[in-house]
């Protein structure tokens, strides 16, 4: 059993102020160059009448046929009319329109939540997958959002986009999102400072629109063959040619696919499950019901209660990869035991969900993680079991992490 652990636990929470770093900072190491271009897109999906086509275009139309290179991920909160919206000039609808004059970004116009069905993500994954480029508009809110952390991790983790963090409102940027960035070692663009009128609006995107620019240039033909070239190597040691750009996504999308469905519970996968009161027990995959995004499942002990947990609840049983735990990683970690019965079950460790605090690298390589419930009495969780105890506190390889829904539909199709 597990005691109580008292580990001085902190959020580890990082702060981004506003105006400690400028932008010339930007464009002199990283090479943005502001773009005076203003000619719209030819497939500009934004609408602009006669007396705004010097200002700015707020109004956007999404055309469902279009391929769209970029991605504007986006917390609702932060629009104008949200509880946090700074200005206009931080508006993310109003960022998304001004970029419409030179890309076609898509961005979602509906927000998810708890009772969305599939279909609903299956919109934005599709879109995910198509764009070339993944710009996050952060801000406290975003980082608190659970749909926006699944939208940064399916992007940047799973398929693996080039991803350009915007800071659109100063404060604290929660640490999973943080160490996201430190792992791309990509300095964030800085929107989060004061803008009142359109001219330093206009001057500011000119230079987001540079460092867009420069950075779908990452994805261009030439590149992408010439780092797959080496693969074309024969055993013989002579070159063949080098593979077409259509040939080398085919590869990288094999090898994504791959990767993904490793994290995705599949018919027949063992897996940890929710059951009831916030507790979590091993049982098996039957199927998984893409309408209102859940498992159907058989328990161990063949009860029949229980057997359709949302997907987010569910895990798979095995180790996890250690890059899939970071402070902030919500998990199921082991905590109590249940009695095994003769003929009907064996007895085990019950799971329960927790939030990681803080992590631990020890010098055997392996990672100790601290944490604490997530859910507690008044969420009507069981906290009366022999063992419980607030805090946590397991090796990274005890700990069971839920799929992404986004990988999940990309792995079932």
């Amino acid at each position: 059993m597990m005691g109580r652990f008292s580990c001085g636990v902190n959020s580890c929470r990082f702060k981004f102020s506003s105006g400690v770093e400028h932008i010339d900072h930007l464009i002199e190491h990283h090479g943005f160059r502001s773009s005076s271009d203003s000619s719209t897109h030819s497939q500009c999906s934004v609408a602009v009448s006669s007396e705004q086509e010097a200002s700015i275009p707020t109004v956007i139309f999404q055309d469902p046929s279009q391929d769209y290179d970029v991605y504007v991920s986006y917390c609702p909160e932060n629009c104008s009319g949200g509880t946090s919206c700074s200005s206009q000039y931080h508006d993310p609808m109003q960022i998304t329109a001004e970029l419409s004059r030179h890309f076609k970004p898509w961005f979602a116009s509906v927000s998810l939540g708890p009772q969305s069905t599939g279909d609903f993500y299956d919109d934005r994954a599709l879109h995910l997958q198509k764009v070339k480029l993944f710009v996050a508009l952060l801000s406290p809110e975003y980082c608190m959002d659970d749909q926006c952390k699944m939208e940064y991790q399916f992007a940047f983790k799973s398929l693996k986009k080039p991803v350009l963090p915007v800071l659109i409102r100063p404060g604290e940027i929660c640490p999973t999102i943080d160490s996201y960035i430190k792992q791309d070692g990509r300095v964030p663009f800085l929107m989060n400072v004061p803008i009142t009128q359109d001219v330093e609006f206009k001057e500011k995107m000119g230079f987001l629109v540079g460092a867009i620019k420069s950075m779908l240039g990452m994805v261009d033909t030439e590149v992408a063959s010439t780092r797959l070239n080496q693969l074309t190597i024969q055993d013989s040691g002579e070159a063949s040619a080098p593979p077409t750009y259509s040939e080398v996504i085919a590869m990288q999308t094999a090898n994504l696919d791959e990767s993904i469905r490793d994290k995705v519970p599949k018919v027949g996968d063992y897996v940890i499950a929710h059951w009831i009161k916030h507790s979590y027990f091993p049982a098996t995959i039957i199927r998984f019901i893409k309408e209102d995004m859940t498992f159907e499942i058989r328990w161990d002990d063949e009860d029949e209660s229980g057997r359709f947990p949302p997907l987010t609840m569910v895990a798979l049983n095995k180790v996890p990869n250690p890059q899939d735990i970071a402070v902030g990683t919500r998990v199921f970690f082991p905590q109590g035991s249940y009695r095994g019965e003769e003929g009907v079950r064996t007895g085990g460790m019950r799971y329960h969900e927790g939030i990681v605090k803080r992590i631990e690298h020890c010098s055997s390589n392996r990672l100790r993680c601290y944490g604490e419930h997530s859910k507690g009495s008044n969420d009507g969780k069981w906290v009366t079991y022999s063992g419980y105890a607030l805090e946590f506190c397991c090796f990274a390889e005890d700990l069971r992490v839920a799929p992404n829904p986004y990988d999940v539909l990309h792995a079932y199709g």
